[in-house]
């Protein structure tokens, strides 16, 4: 990478990392990529409502590759902060604008800088508006490996997620004489302790993953003199496949209707923050790991889809692609801690894994 190049690209992370903004509100951050994008590049700019979309164009009949970095920060105690990566991920991004300057590739660019990954929305409101793309990389850096190395999986790289809400409202009643109501707490302990044999049914025997995790149980208050009436169940469902994920929500659903139909109680569902698998396409993982092993770039195959989410694979459904991992360390702090900064010495080598498919990549 240019030494003036890599030098800017510091220059923005570290700015970047001083206005952190949460998902759908990162107002500044995009300005100052719009900023930097104007001042030091020729590229086509698109400023979108919440993204912005940067250009290289040689032919419009030539094939297009597409790279997107996230840029949304993470609620902190202190309010939001760069805590996975993501003003890494952008200043990546502005360092690969740089080293396009002046290339002819044989091929157009397409530089997606994206808000709201951590909610899982902006991939998928991209991605329903894009088009013209003949393949798209993303990357995602990650702690525990490494440092340097590119971290390469076949199929799903991450897995599919949401959160679920289940709110059960029965009636209230004395607490001398709750059989005169109808309380949710047994219904709702029911669907707590039957999960797991629903994710057992649903695999039959499979290796795949797919699991549940209770993050809210709210029931009544503390009002001694009355049985509580309404309660509700929060649960994060993540799995492999999206299609099991999709099956364990109509058997929580099902079960749910039968607990209250039995007590005359009723029930509402909601899901939020929902992402689906990300599940890479052969032909571009086997055309990206053949052209980094030739110049000789460090992979790593990982055993396992990481077991956390990312939006990407709302681009996977719609445009062939790879997502791929940049190993930040093995005692590096992890994603999402107290302690996480993206570490500027991977802007080098995440720039150079991308410039590589750029020039190099057959489409």
């Amino acid at each position: 990478m240019n030494a003036n190049n890599l030098g800017l690209a510091l220059m923005m992370r570290k700015l970047l990392h001083t206005c952190p903004e949460l998902s759908g509100k990162e107002r500044v951050t995009m300005g100052n990529i719009h900023n930097f994008l104007k001042e030091y590049t020729t590229l086509q700019l698109e400023r979108k409502d919440g993204w912005l979309i940067a250009r290289h164009i040689e032919d419009d009949s030539l094939p297009t590759i597409a790279f997107r970095a996230d840029m949304d920060a993470i609620p902190g105690e202190s309010g939001p902060r760069h805590g996975c990566g993501h003003d890494g991920h952008s200043a990546v991004l502005c360092g690969l604008a740089l080293e396009l300057e002046g290339m002819k590739l044989g091929k157009n660019i397409c530089l997606i800088f994206q808000h709201a990954e951590e909610t899982g929305a902006g991939a998928k409101m991209i991605a329903d508006g894009l088009s013209s793309v003949d393949v798209i990389f993303g990357l995602h850096n990650i702690p525990g490996h490494p440092k340097g190395t590119l971290l390469i999986r076949d199929e799903c790289f991450a897995c599919a997620s949401c959160g679920m809400i289940v709110s059960i409202k029965g009636r209230p009643a004395h607490a001398a004489y709750p059989g005169d109501g109808a309380n949710p707490a047994e219904a709702l302990s029911r669907l707590v302790l039957e999960l797991p044999g629903m994710i057992e049914d649903i695999l039959n025997g499979s290796d795949r993953l797919l699991m549940h995790t209770v993050v809210g149980l709210n029931l009544g208050g503390e009002n001694f003199g009355l049985s509580a009436s309404e309660g509700k169940l929060c649960l994060t469902l993540r799995g492999h496949r999206q299609a099991d994920i999709d099956m364990l929500i109509e058997s929580v659903k099902a079960r749910a209707e039968t607990l209250c139909a039995c007590r005359d109680m009723s029930y509402t569902f909601e899901l939020r923050d929902v992402f689906p698998d990300t599940t890479n396409h052969e032909a571009a993982v086997s055309e990206a790991c053949k052209i980094w092993k030739q110049a000789g770039m460090p992979m790593k195959t990982l055993a396992e889809p990481m077991r956390w989410s990312e939006d990407f694979g709302w681009y996977l459904k719609k445009f062939p692609g790879m997502f791929f991992g940049i190993g930040s360390g093995e005692n590096a702090p992890g994603l999402h801690t107290a302690d996480y900064e993206f570490d500027d010495g991977l802007i080098e080598p995440a720039v150079d894994a991308f410039m590589t498919l750029a020039r190099n990549i057959a489409l």
